[in-house]
């Protein structure tokens, strides 16, 4: 079965506070409308039609969607109903028609899915909940049998009528026969003055078609931002849902509640995240790795049984099994750590590459490097790696030795097994076996 999906995206959203339209606000790093497309995704034979208002070339723009997808313009908002009918008429025959809007990003594709299934045979089916909080929202009028009637809108509900607690989500889906048939019929003769989609449920009871409701109670899914605060409240519930799955997974958390995940995140059974932890872009955790409180993991893959002490970041690296890395340590970007490898305190490593059981414990810069298996680097080593003009590269053997306090000037090879003296600066290859030296002879001279 075909299905259109319309999006309604045309909104300014004033009361969000901020000269990007209500669409382009943020959730997890990711626009509301984005988050809407990447759920139809997962929708088959499904066809997009977004309707779009306020900076449409912006949203068009920075919206990822698939090359199907039917950009229409409302160049007046005039309400649900209007807006839904400026793509009537490029809805394909016989297609469900399902109908969603940009700022309720929480929404499953599982339950769009059970939706659609209950809108086949020419009827009706429509998303309901009951919140806490139903202000604002449409109250779903039911006769003596629970059939519905209609849905009143808040400003047009009588006293008794406000009372009611489930409510119109606006998500519902019908026949492209019946919105073509329904919609030229929506009047604005309402408090609002606006053309409502709601009219269609009184359309569908006239017709006698069957309305499915698909009451979700009092789920936070259906939740909406129309301002900065229920778009804070949204990014809070978002965090959390992610959470409460990897939970289930297997994954532990020091408090669920205190999580972030900015991206398309992956992580293993076993794995414990601790507090105040972000996770940004392309995360893949393997199992049984522990991620300190403070910590930030951008674009990265971490292996089996990697520990990450509190208040590290690392971004765009690949980390191997079993390494240690922290705390207060810096890798990336462009960095591979390979198995059993340890960055300590104040370590700082980028574009290198640090070999097996290699240790680089305390207070160092490793830029451009390529250490191999089992090299140990001193507290307050620096690859001086930039000599005004380029980047070079340091490359130091097996089993190498850095003092501390070195400086390693490259370009520079250290080989296999040699030693580099504590306090020395180095600015010539050192051969296998060797100890290096290149510091000042020691004097003592007498005080005055």
């Amino acid at each position: 079965m075909n299905v259109d999906i319309i999006i309604l995206a045309a909104g300014k959203g004033t009361r969000m506070q901020s000269p990007l339209p209500k669409v382009l606000q943020t959730l997890g790093h990711k626009s509301l409308l984005q988050h809407i497309v990447d759920t139809c995704a997962d929708i088959k034979q499904s066809k997009l039609h977004i309707i779009v208002g306020d900076q449409k070339e912006l949203v068009k723009k920075v919206t990822s969607v698939p090359k199907s997808t039917n950009w229409v313009n409302q160049n007046k908002q005039l309400g649900t109903g209007h807006a839904v009918k400026q793509a009537l008429n490029q809805l394909r025959p016989n297609a469900c028609c399902l109908v969603l809007y940009a700022d309720g990003p929480l929404v499953t594709a599982n339950t769009l899915k059970k939706l659609i299934k209950a809108a086949d045979k020419d009827n009706l089916s429509l998303l309901t909940f009951e919140p806490t909080i139903s202000k604002g929202l449409g109250r779903i009028i039911r006769n003596d049998k629970k059939q519905i009637q209609k849905i009143i809108e808040e400003k047009d509900a009588s006293s008794q009528e406000k009372l009611i607690k489930e409510v119109n989500s606006g998500i519902l889906a019908t026949s492209s026969k019946n919105f073509k048939t329904w919609l030229p019929k929506i009047k604005n003769k309402n408090a609002s003055k606006e053309y409502q989609l709601t009219d269609i449920i009184a359309f569908a009871v006239n017709d006698q078609k069957k309305i499915n409701a698909i009451n979700l109670g009092n789920t936070n899914e259906l939740l909406a931002a129309n301002d900065a605060l229920e778009l804070h409240n949204l990014e809070k519930i978002y965090h959390k849902n992610i959470a409460e799955k990897f939970v289930k997974k297997g994954v532990r958390f020091a408090d669920i509640n205190r999580v972030d995940f900015r991206g398309e995140v992956e992580i293993k059974s076993g794995t414990f995240v601790d507090n105040n932890v972000i996770f940004e872009g392309n995360a893949l955790i393997g199992k049984d790795c522990k991620i300190g409180s403070g910590s930030i993991i951008k674009n990265a893959t971490l292996k089996d049984n990697v520990e990450i002490e509190p208040f590290t970041i690392i971004e765009n690296s690949k980390v191997g099994t079993n390494a240690k890395i922290g705390p207060f340590a810096h890798v990336g970007p462009g960095t591979t750590l390979e198995d059993e490898a340890e960055i300590g305190n104040f370590v700082e490593v980028k574009r290198s590459v640090i070999g097996k059981k290699t240790k680089a414990k305390h207070l160092a810069y490793i830029g451009d490097g390529i250490l191999r298996d089992q090299v140990n680097v001193g507290a307050g080593t620096i690859f001086v790696n930039y000599d005004g003009k380029n980047k070079n590269k340091t490359i130091v053997g097996t089993k190498a030795f850095i003092g501390s306090n070195s400086s390693l000037v490259a370009p520079l090879k250290i080989g296999k097994n040699s030693m580099i003296g504590a306090g020395s600066v180095v600015t010539s290859n050192v051969p296998e076996n060797k100890l290096a030296l290149g510091r000042s002879r020691q004097k003592n001279i007498k005080r005055k």
